[in-house]
């Protein structure tokens, strides 16, 4: 079965149960070249069900328990983005500088997301399957204006590509934590652990700490899984389309997710698959919108208006993620 160039292909194991091993997911393998995405989202028509994402404040274990305790009980499944906030270095350690403004080891993040994990197994109905991504952003990158000079921003990392790669590890070993706790439990719920920027070519006028962070996290993972999800934008006036382009999808691991926080971010991604396919030859595959209650778009709104976008292009008619990012 094909949907929009992406294969499809459903798994079911019988006797369903809270304890039994096993899982019933569909599973969606991109195109040539791109990740290894699972997903349980209905493809029928309508707009999927839609998660909760976190703006994070921090890595406090029992805040994150709580979060994946509310979507285990809600049966979420898809996506959920918790954003630490931009990339951070305190002199000794590689983190983010989550958005109350303290420093976040990626030790702590890890604590951390492994307790969102065990909150959604323990209260997550049957077989179910969530992708958990561990969020970052490129804020205060190269080339930003600071008043009449330029300049980046406190704690920023030495060497942006060895903190993606630092991601990626920190990614790697909770995807193998929950695998492992999955087994030892016999949960059948599916957790996949994965990493994800908000890219906007606004925080990083030049560039670089954006492709050194994807190019890094890329080199450490060393093929398409754990997927990088870009749920950034992608407006021209900053970078080139090719630079767009190889963010959402250029790197063997990237994924698009577009934030429709407005009808013309949309229509951006729209003229980015536009180029994708017309100059590059490529059918680029959206696996997912992101919204937030500051935005013009309701998430109806929001997903009614990508796949509008991608459906000019592409034969994709669906899009099997929908999440509303809350601080």
């Amino acid at each position: 079965m094909t949907w929009g160039g992406v294969h499809l292909w459903s798994e079911r194991w019988s006797q369903p149960g809270r304890r039994r091993r096993g899982a019933a997911a569909l599973v969606v393998i991109a195109a040539v070249g791109s990740p290894v995405i699972c997903a349980t989202a209905s493809y029928a028509a309508g707009v999927p069900a839609r998660t909760t994402s976190y703006y994070e404040r921090s890595a406090n274990p029992l805040r994150l328990y709580r979060q994946g305790e509310a979507a285990g009980r809600a049966a979420a499944q898809g996506i959920v983005i918790l954003d630490f906030g931009r990339p951070g270095y305190d002199g000794e350690t590689y983190g983010t500088m989550g958005f109350g403004g303290p420093f976040i080891p990626f030790s702590a993040i890890a604590r951390g997301v492994e307790n969102y994990v065990r909150g959604y197994y323990r209260y997550a109905p049957s077989y179910t399957t969530l992708h958990v991504a561990l969020g970052t952003n490129n804020s205060c990158g190269t080339g930003q204006p600071c008043g009449e000079a330029i300049c980046g921003c406190p704690d920023e990392p030495v060497d942006f590509a060895a903190w993606g790669g630092q991601l990626a590890e920190t990614v790697v070993k909770i995807g193998a934590w929950a695998t492992d706790i999955r087994a030892l439990d016999g949960f059948t719920d599916d957790v996949r652990v994965v990493a994800a920027d908000d890219a906007e070519p606004a925080y990083d006028p030049g560039y670089t700490n954006t492709y050194d962070v994807l190019a890094g996290y890329a080199r450490t993972v060393g093929g398409s899984s754990p997927a990088m999800v870009d749920y950034g934008s992608a407006e021209t006036s900053y970078w080139t389309e090719s630079q767009l382009l190889q963010v959402a999808y250029g790197f063997r691991p990237d994924v698009p997710m577009p934030q429709v926080y407005y009808p013309s971010e949309a229509a951006d991604w729209g003229a980015l698959l536009s180029y994708a396919k017309a100059r590059r030859g490529e059918a680029v595959s959206i696996f997912g919108v992101l919204t937030e209650g500051h935005g013009t778009n309701g998430p109806e709104a929001a997903y009614s208006d990508m796949v509008q976008a991608v459906s000019k292009v592409t034969d994709q008619r669906s899009i099997p993620w929908l999440s509303t990012i809350a601080g």
